[in-house]
């Protein structure tokens, strides 16, 4: 099994922002924790405005938007979209959930979203 350890005195840093494109009305904020354990760097957190007119309803939904048509490099499991295998299970606003079941328009502000503590 393979064993990954942040880098001593790790904090987590400010990472890219991706804005949403100019004119967009419906706009939501999520901020992704972000960890490269071949670079030596700290974790980091990027932020990504999503237009949620073009976006489905579920915190899913906003991630796989993210990884399809904004940031290519943002990894992470799913499977069944449906609330059944638990593949999507992280911690969104600071409370262990799976993406697949959760509704973006359950969290009042920006949406964060790390691992699962665990992990």
């Amino acid at each position: 099994m393979a064993e990954f350890t942040l880098p001593k005195n790790s904090v987590l840093t400010p990472g890219k922002t991706y804005q949403a494109p100019a004119g967009t009305t419906n706009v939501r904020r999520f901020e992704v924790y972000r960890w490269d354990p071949d670079s030596g760097e700290n974790p980091r957190i990027d932020s990504y405005e999503l237009d949620m007119d073009d976006c489905g309803p579920m915190v899913l939904d906003a991630i796989l938007k993210i990884k399809n048509d904004i940031d290519s490099t943002l990894t992470f499991r799913r499977s069944c979209r449906e609330g059944v295998c638990g593949s999507c299970a992280m911690m969104v606003n600071g409370k262990n959930t799976l993406a697949c079941t959760k509704a973006i328009d359950s969290y009042p502000d920006t949406i964060k979203i790390f691992p699962l503590p665990h992990m």
